[in-house]
């Protein structure tokens, strides 16, 4: 017999040499999707139709996890700026913002969901009320900036709080 080995072996050693070479395209693959996600966030304010792709797009993702429910919060508050009745507004808005506090309330310590909260927070008519953690979540931010790892978004705190009326000319140094 030419082969001593069973043929069982040699195909799972052949599977686990695959899973190790597939591992990091599959990891790859959902950081690509966040960056994806994250465009597609930027778009949604621009016109309706960004808005309606964005929306489609988180949520047709299963089993989102509680960053992904963010964004499918603020597609929900997103979308109140493209529709025409006062009242369909402030219900999507609503919702919206109750979904990511939500999220923010099961994990404190997820910097983009306090990005996308300080985010909608600058971006929301005063006259909602949607202020009160503006404060607390940008001290957040500078305080985990340094410890980002995520780099896409990382460049997106960065361009943001540099951009914005948030941050003092000395808080913005400590992005460079």
């Amino acid at each position: 017999m030419l082969f001593t080995k069973p043929i069982e072996y040699t195909i799972m050693r052949l599977l686990n040499y695959m899973l190790l070479f597939l591992l990091p395209i599959g990891l790859y693959a959902e950081q690509w999707n966040m960056i994806i996600i994250r465009d597609l966030y930027y778009k949604a304010s621009l016109s309706k139709e960004y808005c309606e792709k964005f929306k489609a797009t988180i949520e047709s993702i299963q089993a989102p996890d509680e960053c992904i429910k963010g964004y499918i919060a603020v597609s929900y508050m997103i979308e109140a700026k493209h529709v025409y009745n006062p009242s369909t507004k402030l219900s999507y808005f609503n919702k919206g913002k109750l979904q990511l506090d939500n999220s923010i309330k099961k994990e404190p310590q997820n910097i983009e969901l306090r990005f996308l909260r300080l985010g909608m927070q600058l971006n929301a008519p005063s006259f909602l009320g949607y202020n009160n953690q503006i404060e607390t979540d940008k001290e957040f931010i500078l305080l985990k900036y340094s410890l980002q790892k995520d780099l896409d978004l990382k460049k997106r705190i960065k361009e943001f709080m540099i951009q914005s009326d948030v941050c003092t000319e000395e808080e913005k140094k400590s992005f460079n």
